[in-house]
């Protein structure tokens, strides 16, 4: 049976739209179950950041790969291999009984998200007219912000009352739907007899891979231990090196004269910081969970908070950057954000909820006045010719933003909540022979924490738990601060790079 075009556009729609709302969900569903997945699995805070950052690092290294394999293969046949994946990644976490196997499980999905989200938008560009486009894309950009908005609240419902591991299982039957979907009415597309750039992807893979490691094993290893600076002076060489052989490649990945273009340079900035602050979304759950010991549902719906203003704020950016430029909404986005974060550094210490109400509408309110813009700013500024390039470089620096977020943000919390809570021990009698990392579990109920507190008198417990939720609060404070400092950074790149805008 024959399908008109308009029935046709619509469900095209509706297949991109289900797997943009499926990587927008996910995004903000899995941060609230962590202390959950670490008290079952019994999995290291360090690991408990692999968690979420297998799955940035796999987006980071393989979407400019997607988009390229995309237009060689095609966007159709890319699109329903990255969607599988990522249902049969899905299936693998939500049976996983280790920390690492979960870990591994997040890298396949991430690698699966990468694959199928520009060739996504690919088919959406092609499908639709320039008239029809902007609308098309709004409508798949909307409801996909309402599943970001709704993932702190879903996680938590499913955490508390059903099980974490449905946080998984939720998205196989949506992936078939858009499987389906697209093998009925997408046809076939177009292939580019071009060569892929696998010099440049393996170097510029090698170095954010590096680069993160090091970041995230910091901890665990030795900041000044010869593996760690190991790591950062080869990811130093491998980014050096993607810059030499650019010209040796026919279509390079990354191309650096694209950078003289002063609000592309700008914009690529700006989007590293964005997502950066963006990541601090993975530890207000811990704290809301581990210090106010609040429930799963109850920290998703404080989590929430900050993401409900997402869809009530990113018409309006769109709106006001089409009306005066670029530079106001993101200006105004990035203040939003530093004065988030100085109320959320110094109401932590309260430990009263609802004073943190404020900073986290503001933060929602932030980020959704900075996104839309940047995003449009960053890609009309480069000639037509090299917008499918730009926006591979976009992406990628987009997830690696996040990546390094996680990493930078996660040693400073255990770096500082460990070091607090060790001088805490040592200065009272009765503690001081204790060790800190049997205990570091306690308020998160794992195991063997709660083994070790049996022994402990109920004065030398409270004073333990007292120490640790103090060493850990300091430490978020100083975790906000910090992304309070990249908020005061993007917005002074904003005042330089969009001047004229």
């Amino acid at each position: 049976m024959a399908i008109s075009e308009k029935r046709r556009k619509s469900l095209i729609l509706l297949a991109m739209t289900s797997m943009t709302s499926l990587i927008f969900l996910n995004a903000t569903l899995l941060p609230v179950a962590l202390p959950t997945i670490q008290r079952e699995l019994v999995v290291s805070v360090v690991g408990l950041q692999w968690i979420i950052n297998a799955y940035l690092l796999a987006t980071a290294v393989f979407v400019i790969a997607g988009g390229r394999l995309g237009d060689l293969f095609g966007h159709r046949r890319l699109f329903c291999i990255g969607v599988s994946i990522y249902a049969i990644a899905s299936v693998m976490g939500a049976f996983g009984q280790t920390g690492w196997w979960l870990i591994m499980s997040r890298a396949i999905q991430g690698t699966g998200g990468a694959l199928m989200s520009p060739s996504g938008m690919s088919i959406i560009i092609h499908t639709f007219s320039e008239k029809e486009r902007g609308r098309a894309i709004g409508v798949m950009v909307a409801i996909g912000s309402l599943f970001l908005s709704l993932g702190p609240f879903i996680g938590g419902a499913f955490t508390q009352y059903l099980s974490w591991r449905w946080a998984f299982l939720i998205n196989p039957p949506i992936a078939l739907l858009g499987i389906l979907l697209t093998l009925r009415v997408i046809p076939k597309s177009q292939k580019l007899h071009e060569t892929f750039d696998f010099l440049g992807f393996f170097t510029l893979s090698a170095g954010i891979f590096c680069l993160t490691l090091g970041l995230m094993q910091g901890k665990v290893w030795g900041w000044g231990s010869w593996e760690v600076v190991f790591l950062f002076l080869l990811s130093l060489c491998f980014f050096i090196a993607v810059r030499g052989f650019e010209g040796m490649a026919r279509h390079p990945f990354f191309q650096f004269r694209l950078f003289k273009n002063r609000v592309f340079l700008g914009g690529s900035l700006l989007i590293l910081c964005a997502q950066f602050i963006l990541m601090i979304t993975v530890f207000w759950p811990l704290y809301f969970q581990k210090v106010l010991m609040d429930s799963p549902l109850i920290a998703g719906l404080i989590t929430a908070i900050g993401t409900i203003p997402l869809m009530l704020f990113a018409p309006l950016s769109g709106h006001l950057a089409d009306k005066r430029g670029a530079r106001l909404p993101i200006s105004i986005g990035f203040t939003c954000l530093v004065l988030c974060f100085i109320w959320f550094s110094y109401f932590l210490f309260h430990h009263h909820v609802p004073l943190l109400f404020p900073a986290l509408f503001a933060f929602g309110a932030g980020i959704s006045m900075v996104m839309t813009p940047v995003s449009s700013a960053t890609l009309s500024a480069v000639p037509p010719s090299k917008t499918g390039v730009a926006t591979g470089m976009y992406n990628t620096l987009r997830f690696t933003g996040a990546t390094i977020g996680v990493a930078v943000l996660g040693a400073i919390q255990v770096n500082v909540q460990d070091d607090l809570f060790s001088e805490s021990l040592k200065k009272n009698g009765a503690t001081a022979t204790l060790d800190p990392s049997v205990f570091e579990g306690l308020l998160n109920g794992l195991p063997h924490s709660l083994e070790a507190a049996k022994a402990l008198s109920a004065d030398s417990l409270a004073y333990v738990k007292g120490a640790l939720i103090e060493a850990s609060t300091v430490a978020f404070s100083l975790t906000n601060s910090v992304t309070g400092v990249v908020a005061l950074l993007a917005l002074v790149i904003t005042r330089i790079a969009f001047k004229k805008t």
